[in-house]
C-alpha cells in the first residue's frame, strides 16, 4: 500500500494559491486574499507566502513530502477549502506542476461525504466536488449507507462522524492511500 495520510481541517485562513497554469483552472489568480474589515470600506491585503510556507513546514514536520499520496476530508466550508488550496499549492510546487492524465494534481484526493440527511445534501456535495476540481484536485463523493436507518435525533453528529471516518478509511484503502 502506498504511503499517505488523510488531512482534516481544523482552522486555517482561506487562501487561493497561484499554481502553474496547467494546474490552476479558476478564472482568477491571486497571491493575496482580500478581506473586508467590518464597519469600514478599507480592504486589507494579506500576503499568502507566509501561510504557504507554514503549511509546507508543517507537512515536512509530519514527515510528508509532495510526492506522498494524500487524501483530504472536504466539507466545503472555509477551513476545508483552505486546506484544499494549500494542499494544491504544496503538491503543485513539489511536483513541478505534474498532473495525472485527466489534468488533476497527481497524488491528492478530496473525499466528500454525502450523509444523505438533508434533501439538498447531494446537490451540495456536487457543488463542493466541482469547486475542488477547479483547484485541480480529483474528488470522490461517497454516500452514506444507513443500513440500520438514519441516526436518531440527538445522536446525528456522532453517527455522522463515525460514518464519515469509516468512509474515509474505505476510500483510502480503495485508492491505495495509507492512513
Amino acid at each position: 500500500m502506498a504511503g499517505g495520510v488523510i488531512l482534516l481541517s481544523q482552522t486555517l485562513l482561506f487562501s487561493i494559491p497561484k499554481l502553474p497554469s496547467p494546474l490552476w483552472k479558476l478564472p482568477f489568480i491571486s497571491r493575496q486574499f482580500h478581506c473586508k474589515c467590518s464597519q469600514t470600506t478599507q480592504v486589507a491585503a494579506v500576503d499568502l507566502a507566509k501561510y504557504k510556507e507554514a503549511f509546507s513546514r508543517r507537512m515536512d514536520m509530519a514527515g510528508l513530502k509532495p510526492h506522498h499520496r494524500v487524501a483530504i476530508g472536504v466539507s466545503g466550508g472555509p477551513d476545508s477549502m483552505a486546506l484544499c488550496a494549500l494542499t494544491a499549492f504544496w503538491k503543485g510546487q513539489g511536483l513541478d506542476g505534474k498532473c495525472d492524465g485527466d489534468g488533476f494534481i497527481d497524488g491528492v484526493l478530496a473525499i466528500i461525504v454525502d450523509h444523505g440527511l438533508r434533501e439538498e445534501s447531494t446537490e451540495e456535495a456536487s457543488i463542493v466536488s466541482n469547486r475542488v476540481a477547479k483547484m485541480g484536485i480529483r474528488s470522490d463523493v461517497a454516500c452514506c449507507d444507513w443500513s440500520d436507518g438514519k441516526p436518531k435525533q440527538g445522536h446525528v453528529q456522532e453517527a455522522a462522524r463515525e460514518m464519515r471516518y469509516r468512509i474515509f478509511q474505505n476510500v483510502c484503502v480503495k485508492n491505495q492511500i495509507g492512513v
